[in-house]
């Protein structure tokens, strides 16, 4: 292969995958154009044949933008880009008509998110609080009990681990 010459196998392959998406549309486009238009348009409703119309004009516009590249020319200041844009809005308003439009995605009210998760938390932190202050004030009631029983019966002596236990208790909780 000469070193100046440029690859050809890149556009043959181009080439082959054009002609096999060529000849898909062809098959799709068959029973459409096996008749005289006037006879397939004349047979569908209303809705299909603003999209038959909006089909045909987008195809064409689409094939024009493509022929004036393959010619070297810029198709983007050529007047059928204005033209494709003005289709693209009439698919657009029948994709709307019909109820096929894009639907608005889901979105997150940070501000609100942010309201529910502080409510959530300082809710539970004041369950927390009122359960701990339950508990601490059972043990207290428990305790003093169990030194009123304690005092009744030995007076005099007084487990220091227990009380160290019971410091630890009501510190922990609180």
């Amino acid at each position: 292969m000469d070193p100046e010459t440029p690859s050809i196998d890149i556009p043959k392959k181009a080439v082959r995958a054009l002609k096999v998406r060529l000849q898909v549309v062809k098959k799709h486009l068959e029973p459409l154009l096996s008749k005289p238009i006037n006879d397939v348009f004349s047979k569908l409703p209303v809705d299909q044949r603003y999209e038959l119309e909006v089909l045909l004009s987008y195809s064409l516009n689409t094939l024009y933008y493509i022929y004036l590249r393959t010619q070297g020319s810029d198709p983007q200041k050529h007047e059928v880009v204005n033209e494709l844009l003005r289709v693209q809005q009439y698919i657009q308003k029948l994709k709307k008509a019909q109820g096929k439009e894009a639907k608005p995605t889901m979105r997150v009210d940070k501000d609100a998110a942010a309201r529910f998760i502080k409510s959530a938390i300082s809710e539970g932190a004041s369950e927390n609080q009122k359960a701990t202050a339950d508990k601490k004030r059972k043990l207290e009631e428990t305790v003093s009990i169990s030194s009123d029983e304690d005092e009744d019966d030995q007076p005099a002596k007084k487990d220091a681990f227990s009380n160290h236990a019971t410091l630890f208790l009501l510190s922990d909780m609180a």
